[in-house]
């Protein structure tokens, strides 16, 4: 991720503002779930093992299904076809590497007299296989997940049969009311969701649970995936894709755009109404290190003559440079760091010079952030399921943010952060106060601030130095969280010294006093309260205002 996070602050920063203000249109490919689904050889590998199960099965239909398996072979396998003879009932496929990018016309191969979907379904099982309940989301899909968490990532278009983002997204959130499934045509009708995602090949779970009303929408085979488009049937998934691909700029991730159906609707938008060559700022972003060449063929009929104009400066300028995993990652810490930003200039209680100041704290600790996390996407996700969950939910109050796992910052783009007035109401400018500040004296090297556990990102140790110790710092909102921290079991019998934060005013009731001490002698702990707006009255510099935090949490 950190080299991905360099390229894209580099050479891309108007994706991170696009996506953070909610105006890219997401596609998703087979890249984002080759380590968590089946591959597609596998696929194959069933359909063949099928095949010959049922030519060796003595039913009348036997000899179709040898016909079906025969036609296979001749044409992708010839020499398999010596192997499968010479021991029909045993034989076991093999060397189907070479056949991941001809799937579609292996598994279009029909059987006499069944359905023209019938080695797909029955034979692959391929509702049961990728609409399995036991697979699992990976990184990118949990990241993608927090994305639309967010609030910032609100349409997307998948060709993938799995339901990994829809399982990330229910695991993070505990909800299922952020994400609308759209595959069939009634689906927008009874939409309820913040975002939507439409799977345009289909939905494996949804096969597998309703396959009434979702088996035929699966799409794999060549047939099945050349007569969509101008098919009246699939007219509404074809009009949706074309008219936000119109209206929104795309970033693409881990798709290859190889079937000719999402070929034409690129053609389509842009006879609409083509986006024009922008060289900073680009309608079509692959996360890619480079453009293949069905990627090229979007970019040629996307951009009509600016193409042939400008072909080297638009090949080279829509690759991000960058794997899907590693792109979403770099782009979720940036978000988060956009809208921190948003919140610093939302406060009206400090003076206008502190902003950019504030800000810059923010960079620091998205540094750290990349340091940290920057060779693992697993880990950042980790992360901001356990430590930065924590600190929001111990900030917010456990009662205020329910039983979500992943907690967004403020559910919203940056443009409706900057009116929302929950923003201020919630006490999010204050908290990003906090932490601006805290990464600005690290920035200028009057403390060094670190979480004291990964897991609990609520308990932060401020120090003078990286090798020192230091008081744990708790940030709160107001007083009922407040309270909640000085009957946690760190507060009341842990060791080391404690420091509570109160960004918000209100008093708290106590038979501790936060401000002096509890204990005696050699185990002596100190606990200190420190109310936000005692430090920051009539502030006048931000030197002032550490040196008063300093004070205030005994550095």
């Amino acid at each position: 991720m950190r080299q991905a996070w360099r390229v894209i602050r580099a050479n891309h920063p108007e994706l991170i503002e696009d996506v953070a203000d909610g105006k890219r249109f997401v596609w998703l490919g087979s890249g984002i779930s080759l380590e968590q689904v089946p591959d597609v050889v596998e696929l194959i590998a069933r359909v063949l093992r099928f095949l010959r199960d049922q030519a060796a099965s003595g039913e009348a239909d036997a000899e179709h299904h040898r016909t079906a398996l025969l036609e296979i072979l001749d044409e992708h396998l010839p020499t398999e076809r010596a192997r499968y003879e010479n021991d029909r009932g045993n034989w076991e496929p093999a060397g189907l590497d070479h056949l991941r990018d001809k799937y579609s016309r292996v598994l279009g191969v029909g059987v006499e007299g069944k359905p023209t979907d019938y080695l797909l379904i029955d034979g692959a099982g391929l509702p049961e296989l990728y609409g399995d309940p036991d697979l699992g989301p990976g990184p990118t899909h949990r990241l993608l997940a927090m994305l639309i968490s967010e609030g910032v990532v609100t349409h997307l278009a998948s060709g993938n049969w799995d339901t990994l983002v829809e399982k990330a997204l229910l695991e993070i959130s505990a909800t299922d009311s952020l994400l609308d499934v759209y595959v069939d045509v009634d689906d927008p009708r009874t939409a309820r969701g913040h975002a939507e995602i439409a799977k345009f090949h289909g939905c494996a779970g949804l096969a597998r649970t309703d396959p009434d009303r979702y088996r035929d929408k699966i799409i794999a085979t060549t047939a099945q995936i050349s007569k969509l488009h101008g098919d009246n049937s699939y007219a509404h998934m074809t009009d949706h894709l074309r008219d936000l691909t119109t209206r929104m700029r795309s970033l693409v991730l881990g798709l290859s755009v190889q079937d000719s159906d999402l070929l034409a609707i690129f053609r389509s938008a842009a006879s609409r109404s083509p986006w024009k060559w922008e060289s900073n700022h680009p309608a079509y972003l692959f996360a890619e290190p480079f453009v293949s060449p069905s990627q090229r063929d979007v970019l040629e009929v996307a951009y009509g003559e600016d193409f042939g104009r400008e072909r080297t400066s638009i090949v080279r300028r829509s690759a991000i440079g960058a794997y899907a995993g590693p792109v979403v990652a770099a782009i979720l810490i940036e978000v988060l760091a956009a809208k921190l930003g948003v919140a610093i200039q939302r406060h009206q209680g400090l003076p206008g010079g502190f902003e950019s100041q504030l800000k810059l704290g923010i960079r620091r600790f998205v540094l750290r952030v990349v340091a940290a996390f920057g060779g693992d996407e697993g880990s950042l996700a980790d992360f901001l399921l356990t430590g930065y969950s924590d600190f929001l939910r111990t900030y917010l109050g456990s009662t205020a943010v329910g039983e979500a796992s992943y907690l967004p910052f403020a559910r919203g783009t940056t443009n409706t952060l900057a009116t929302d007035i929950s923003v201020i109401g919630m006490g999010i400018d204050r908290l990003a106060i906090a932490i601006g500040l805290l990464g600005f004296g690290e920035d200028r090297g009057r403390w060094r601030a670190a979480l004291v556990d990964e897991q609990k990102g609520s308990r932060i140790m401020v120090s003078r130095t990286r090798n020192a110790t230091g008081p744990t710092l708790v940030v709160v909102r107001g007083a009922r969280e407040a309270v909640a921290t000085m009957t946690s079991d760190d507060w009341v019998s842990g060791h080391g010294n404690m420091v509570l934060l109160q960004m918000e005013l209100g008093g708290v009731s106590s038979t501790r006093s936060p401000g002096g001490r509890i204990g005696r002698g050699r185990g002596a702990r100190s606990r200190r309260q420190l109310m936000w707006d005692d430090i920051s009255d009539s502030v006048h510099s931000l030197e002032e205002l550490m040196v008063r935090f300093e004070t205030g949490v005994a550095l």
